[in-house]
């Protein structure tokens, strides 16, 4: 699997978790310090992600760290 491949699946798990909390991109994108665009090509697999933006968006969907990586 390649990294872009990588991408897009956390980009879908941060995104099924996001729907299932009811929360909007612009919502989850002002809990993590972020904005719209930026979540936007994280759930696309457009953007690497540091582990300080994986961290925030854990904390902010209520998950460990591991739960968004499934690979």
């Amino acid at each position: 699997m390649d990294s872009y491949e990588r991408r897009k699946r956390l980009g879908a798990r941060i995104r099924t978790l996001r729907e299932q909390q009811g929360l909007s991109q612009r919502k989850l994108a002002l809990m993590i310090g972020s904005n719209q665009t930026h979540l936007w090509q994280i759930e696309t697999g457009g953007v690497n992600v540091g582990l300080d933006i994986l961290c925030r968006l854990a904390d902010a969907l209520e998950v460990n760290v591991g739960d968004l990586i499934d690979f």
